[in-house]
């Protein structure tokens, strides 16, 4: 999950991020862009380091491994989801 920054929860900020990625040949998520937030600037950088920290299982095609592109994540900063 993502980190919940301190000044976002002590000031009852919530929010979201999509953020688009890519998945190389071994599962690693690479290329992460935000594409949409709000608030701006606020959960950015959270979300972009929880989504960084990923795994996948490789896709495979005709049995080997394949890097995935375009792939798209919403991730959602609630409050009351926070322990």
């Amino acid at each position: 999950n993502p980190k919940y920054p301190f000044t976002a929860a002590t000031n009852g900020i919530e929010g979201y991020v999509v953020l688009s990625f890519s998945i190389n040949e071994i599962g690693q998520v690479t290329n992460v862009n935000v594409i949409e937030a709000e608030p701006k600037r606020v959960f950015n950088k959270a979300a972009k380091q929880a989504l960084k920290k990923w795994k996948y299982r490789a896709k495979v095609v005709d049995g080997k491994p394949v890097a995935q592109e375009n792939l798209t994540v919403q991730l959602d900063f609630n409050i009351n989801q926070q322990s």
